[in-house]
């Protein structure tokens, strides 16, 4: 049996799906019409009329249905209309009642109501023919593709899936408006949304009860979670301008699931909890987490029409949470913009409360101002059912940390007693003796803390965020340590800039020292200067940066001193300016003349929206705004000049920690201030173990980079620190002998170069520069000769990583390497070429071996001629891998593959055959060698097959069972001459069957 993908992956997926209960059916039994349409219509047709069998669909409702499907585009316009069909029906006029009702397409209450196959090797026509390998069907509608690489083939990985994936994608446009999850499976599993006019998606992998990755996916794949997935937590989206769609990722799934079933099980009377805290670290989509509870909620039967609201403590966070609603596909919210619209909402259809998805400000629940609505509320409570008593009302309570022990949060439960209050953060707070604890308000302790919990480690490992680094940088002009200490002593979250007024006279006296420290224009100068050198230096045309001052004030100064050494088109400062300060309203006419009259705050939320989208501006100044809730991936630098201490501390670093297109290795926080030297100080209301892996120090880097450094050598132990290409060749040898040292040593050079451009100017660069340049040799040599790709600096190298570009790929060892070793292109001269530009005969077995190993093994180039070759190839992979390699016969054998290959070719153009043709005709060669009578033969049949063979004829069982009768008695013509068994017949009988249905559908 062959080591193929077919075996090790494809079957084990397969033999799973089926234990979960998907009905496997070979490709040539499904029911289909033709190869062009992808939906499997008489079991859509059975399941529509089972599913809605209470509405008596008839003929004419059917065909409504069908040519609603059929005739929806491909587009994006159209995908997002299809996926609404999957949510909520498909609306037809019943003209025998003259009303319009919603046919479904899936039963989601009843899962074991729908039909569940599995199916594999299934080929579909568009603009071209393509044969995918797994296709999952509910109710004839294909939803998932599944596409599987051989983990043990070289130069291989899940991303080649991915990409295969990808390009079916603008072959066959019908198929995938209804396919909504693509997976790519090797050693492991990836699985993303189906977005066809994006080049690239965002790409996850599913964890669960510690199974491996392809377990994992396949308990996603499970019949009743991807319904849940379809219906629940899969949309589409406008992200930046752009169209697109987003799945959950696993935490995000598990957290809203877990919150939903607290709801439905406290309704149905199985627990008496009625809220439940969701601790899930900056960065990893509490927001959509939310989202995704609230749709789940807001359509389940038990709830009856709820209320939803989402209680958010900063106006930022209230824009932000609405454009992410309003970037989905989904129930807009109302936003409650004032006091009187809240007693509006709440006393609502006789005080019962508007039903509907409501985001409001903490702020508009003022005792002073809702006590006589409360006191309405309790009376009118005793005789009937109120806001106050209903329960089928949900509270998502955004960063849960904040603003939730005090008077307003009091008023609001006062108000909202028999609510859900579900809490999400990143930051919860234990404070006890100073009335501030999130597990208390919102968890059981001791026992039941959380409902879930997601931290930093699974955070990082999973690649939903990146680590933190922390550098101090001009140390004489941190905080003195009695100045920090007074800061880090009073009990306010920080500097407490806008409620000055209302601070007690003692507090402002003892932090005026701070501001008065931190505002010092001199001191900021200084700082400025390190600020546009190290910008220049690290991040100008790869990320952007975020400025953080001590107060607005400070905010301004910042702008002007870095204008001066800065074009001024690189900075915006982000603040909400006050009419107290003349300096600042100053401030505020400049920037509007230079926006010609623009008001500031269009002109503060236009720099926000053109930091995360455009080139420019490239730093925002700011003082409070933005350092929570905020997410751009593209900031990777903060200059924190401003003490901050617990989850403020917390929350603000974290704006850093979003992963940029697999190209950042870390968020790094510059601090000129010296709270991160005392950082464990400043989170000391969290324990150890909850902020350990937080935050760590620059120099780690430098450690990380020796480690990562040792480990390549150890997996390149035993080869010369030298350019010389024999010890080179040496090095890839290593690598492709073994497929997890190739992934480990790609993984960890990747990882590598991304700390290189991180270190700056960094003594232990210089010390480990020449083993960093010659593993860079090592993995230039090994993308040229066995990825075959023509360079190993395209656009993102060079942009990206352009210290590794200047001071080693310019160096003149790799600089000769890339010209001296050419990627030779396969055509009719390949051998010619090879020949004369590759001189030692290592190379040439290695280029001939991987150029062969790359198109027939990898790309799999679909014609007869390579499928008969995949055996000779495989033996020479099989040299390749024995220790003592014999270079001479591996560069034969592959001379003699590659004059087969042009013989192949040739003759199958003289013999005027076509593929499937060609395929019929090697087959019998290989059983009875070559006659010219077996050319004649396979013409005959291919003729006699004509008929029979009209596009979609695999399909069709009448005109399939006219094929294969043809077959099988084609093949008993040979019994008699050849001496063939029964056995014999039958196989050679199968192979021609394989033959016609590779080529011939």
């Amino acid at each position: 049996m062959k080591f193929t993908e077919k075996i090790i992956v494809e079957d084990y997926i397969i033999e799973k799906l089926q234990n979960k209960g998907w009905q496997f059916i070979p490709s040539d039994e499904l029911e289909r019409e033709n190869l062009e349409e992808p939906l499997l219509i008489p079991n859509l047709i059975r399941s529509i009329q089972k599913i809605n069998k209470n509405l008596d669909v008839g003929d004419e409702e059917i065909n409504k249905i069908l040519n609603e499907l059929r005739l929806t585009g491909s587009g994006h316009e159209g995908s997002k209309r299809i996926l609404n069909f999957y949510k909520f029906g498909i609306p037809v006029k019943f003209e025998k009642d003259r009303v319009v009702k919603f046919i479904r397409l899936f039963d989601y209450d009843n899962i074991e109501n729908n039909e569940f196959i599995v199916t594999r090797q299934v080929i579909y026509k568009g603009r071209d023919n393509i044969r995918t390998d797994i296709i999952l069907y509910i109710n004839g509608i294909p939803l998932v593709n599944i596409e599987c690489k051989n983990p043990a083939e070289v130069g291989v990985s899940w991303y080649d899936a991915y990409k295969q994936i990808k390009d079916y994608e603008n072959k066959i446009h019908e198929l995938y408006k209804y396919v909504q999850i693509g997976v790519a499976a090797e050693s492991k599993a990836k699985y993303f949304p189906i977005v066809p006019w994006l080049d690239d998606v965002n790409i996850s992998e599913w964890r669960e009860d510690k199974k491996d990755s392809i377990d994992a996916t396949i308990e996603m794949l499970s019949g009743d979670k991807l319904l849940d997935i379809i219906k629940d937590f899969l949309f589409f989206r406008i992200e930046y301008g752009n169209p697109e769609k987003v799945i959950t990722r696993y935490m995000q799934y598990r957290a809203a699931n877990k919150m939903v079933d607290r709801v439905i099980g406290n309704f149905k009377g199985e627990t008496e909890k009625d809220k439940g805290l969701i601790w899930h670290w900056q960065g990893s989509g509490k927001t959509l987490t939310m989202i995704f509870a609230a749709h789940k909620l807001y359509y389940t039967h038990e709830l009856e029409n709820p209320s939803v609201f989402f209680i958010v403590d900063r106006l930022e966070l209230e824009e932000q949470l609405y454009t992410e609603f309003y970037s989905l596909d989904i129930v807009e919210p109302e936003v409650i913009s004032s006091i009187q619209e809240l007693k509006e909402i709440l006393s609502y259809d006789d005080f019962r409360g508007k039903r509907g998805i409501f985001i409001v400000l903490i702020h508009k629940f003022r005792p002073e101002e809702l006590n006589e609505l409360q006191e309405e509320l309790e009376n009118v409570s005793k005789n009937r059912k109120t806001i106050m008593t209903r329960k089928n009302i949900i509270a998502f309570v955004d960063e849960g940390h904040r603003s939730q022990y005090g008077i307003l949060a009091s008023q609001m439960k006062a108000i909202l007693k028999n609510t859900f209050f579900f809490a999400l953060t990143g930051t919860p707070v234990s404070k006890p003796k100073h009335g501030r604890d999130t597990y208390r308000e919102f968890g059981y302790p001791p026992d039941d803390l959380y409902l879930d919990r997601y931290f930093i480690v699974d955070s990082i490992r999973d690649g939903f965020t990146v680590k933190i680094v922390y550098q101090p940088r001009l140390e004489h002009l941190h905080l003195k340590k009695d100045l920090l200490e007074t800061f880090l002593e009073v009990e306010l979250e920080e500097i407490p800039e806008e409620t000055r007024d209302e601070v007690e006279e003692k507090l402002k006296k003892r932090l005026n020292p701070v501001n008065v420290f931190l505002e010092n224009e001199d001191r900021i100068e200084t700082i400025v200067e390190d600020i546009a050198e190290h910008f220049k230096e690290n991040a100008d045309g790869k990320f952007k940066a975020m400025v953080v001052a001590a107060s607005r004030n400070a905010c301004i100064t910042y702008y002007e001193k870095l204008s001066e050494l800065l074009p001024e088109k690189y900075l915006e400062v982000v603040m909400t300016p006050s009419r107290e300060r003349e300096d600042i309203l100053t401030y505020v006419r400049e920037a509007r003349q230079r926006y010609e009259g623009e008001d500031f705050e269009t002109i503060v939320k236009n720099a926000i929206e053109n930091f995360k989208e455009k080139e420019y501006p490239k730093i925002l100044i700011v003082t409070d705004m933005l350092l929570t809730g905020f997410d751009a991936p593209i900031l990777q630098y903060m200059y924190l000049d401003k003490p901050l201490k617990e989850h403020r501390l917390l929350q603000a670093i974290a704006r850093t920690n979003r992963p940029y297109k697999d190209l950042k290795e870390a968020g790094i926080i510059i601090d000129y201030v010296g709270i991160l030297k005392e950082f464990k100080r400043a989170l000391e209301i969290y324990s150890n173990e909850d902020i350990k892996d937080v935050l760590t120090d620059f120099e780690s880097l430098g450690k990380e980079f020796v480690l990562i450094i040792k480990e390549i050598e150890k997996i390149c132990e035993g080869i010369s620190l030298d350019y010389n290409r024999d010890t080179l060749l040496k090095a890839v040898e290593i690598l492709t002998s073994d497929v997890k040292k190739e992934a480990e040593f790609i993984e960890k050079y990747r990882n590598l170069r991304k700390v290189f451009e991180l270190l700056g100017p960094d003594e232990i660069k210089l010390e480990y520069f020449d083993i960093y340049k010659w593993i860079t040799a090592i993995y230039t040599y090994y993308m040229k000769v066995v990825v075959r790709k023509g360079t190993s600096v395209d656009f993102y190298v060079n942009k990206f990583y352009d210290k590794t570009v200047r001071f080693v790929h310019k160096s003149t060892e790799i600089e000769k390497l890339d010209s001296e070793l050419p990627i030779i292109t396969f055509d009719e001269n390949f051998l010619e070429k090879l020949e004369e530009k590759v001189k030692s005969k290592k190379e040439k077995a290695a280029n001939i071996l991987f150029t062969l190993q790359r198109m027939v093994l990898v790309d799999k180039h679909k014609s007869p001629i390579y499928e008969s070759l995949v055996d000779r190839v495989e033996k020479m992979m099989k040299l390749w891998e024995q220790k003592t390699k014999d270079y001479e016969l591996i560069y034969s054998e592959g001379v003699s593959v590659v004059n087969e290959m042009n013989s192949l070719e040739n003759r199958q153009k003289s013999l005027e055959l076509k593929d499937v043709e060609y395929a019929m005709l090697l087959s019998l060669e290989e059983d009875f060698g070559e006659d010219k009578k077996l050319v004649d033969k396979v013409k005959e049949l291919s003729s006699q097959l004509k008929e029979s063979m009209f596009s979609g004829w695999a399909i069709q069982a009448t005109a399939k069972k006219g094929v294969e009768r043809d077959v099988r008695r084609f093949v008993r013509g040979f019994k008699t001459k050849y001496n063939l068994s029964l056995e014999d017949i039958d196989n050679l009988y199968n192979k021609l069957m394989e033959n016609i249905m590779n080529y011939g559908t």
